[in-house]
């Protein structure tokens, strides 16, 4: 009997594992509690002075931020709300509470959700409008983070996640660890830094021909597209992949000459341009 019963509860483990393995979901409890979904949108507005400082934070969603010629700040939530059925999911998504708190020159985003969620998830999308002179703190952990129109010192910083910034200036510094970062029409000075993904950079027409520039990442290309008449000591590096440029540099030998190496000044060397990468290439133009 204990032979039997063994071989039985055996097979049943191993069909589970099977169904696991080929992809499919079987409500048996490991797995398909969550395939209800709910969402719904919440619109705040407050009045928001150019040049204050704009933050938000959500751990599962994008933020999306874009700068125009208002005097307020406008806010549109979408929460989503997973469950295991479709009234459970209502019900979460009803308890989570989206609003904007005032604190001196500071507007932040607070987000209230249930503390322990059994089986269940929530997500806050976040997509704002903000005076363009403003300055931005935006932290997510699993989602894009996306920045347009803004002249004002940012600060963005995701885990899971692409980074996009188009038209800002007054000071750049964006983070992911999983994620491409993009800067388009950039000015001022900018550290990016990602670990698995792709830094692309260039500067607008009409940016200063001095900032300081840093731009990391561990697995993936770097490119970047100076200002007119770019002047900055170059330090450029990677350990797998090669070092390219457009740009004339004075090239400072130090020891053998390395293509995966670059040390150097581009003008004057009046400003700083930090390049590294572990696995891809550079290009610099």
């Amino acid at each position: 009997m204990k032979a039997n019963y063994f071989t039985k509860v055996s097979l049943g483990c191993l069909l589970c594992l099977l169904v696991v393995v080929a992809g499919c979901c079987i409500n048996i409890g490991c797995c398909g509690w969550n395939r209800a979904k709910y969402e719904r949108e919440v619109q705040l507005s407050a009045p928001l002075a150019a040049g204050s400082l704009f933050a938000a934070e959500t751990h599962n969603g994008s933020i999306a931020v874009t700068g125009a010629d208002v005097t307020d700040c406008n806010v549109i939530a979408t929460i989503k709300a997973r469950a295991a059925s479709e009234e459970e999911a209502k019900e979460l998504a009803e308890k989570v509470k989206v609003k904007l708190e005032p604190f001196g020159n500071k507007l932040a985003v607070k987000i209230e959700k249930p503390a322990f969620m059994t089986n269940k998830s929530v997500s806050v999308n976040l997509n704002v409008t903000v005076p363009e002179h403003s300055d931005l703190e935006l932290t997510t952990h699993n989602g894009a983070i996306r920045i347009a129109n803004i002249t004002g010192g940012v600060n963005g910083t995701t885990h899971n996640g692409k980074v996009i910034a188009e038209q800002v200036s007054g000071g750049t510094e964006l983070r992911s660890h999983n994620g491409r970062i993009t800067c388009e029409e950039i000015s001022g000075d900018v550290k990016l830094k990602t670990h698995n993904g792709r830094i692309n950079a260039a500067y607008s027409p009409n940016a200063s021909p001095v900032c300081s520039v840093s731009l990391i990442t561990h697995n993936g290309g770097i490119e970047f597209t100076a200002p007119p008449n770019f002047s900055a000591a170059v330090e450029a590096s990677t350990h797998n992949g090669s070092i390219k440029t457009e740009l004339p540099i004075a090239v400072t030998v130090v020891g053998k000459i390395s293509k995966r190496k670059l040390t150097g000044t581009i003008g004057t060397g009046e400003g700083k341009l930090y390049l590294e990468t572990y696995n891809g290439s550079i290009k610099i133009r």
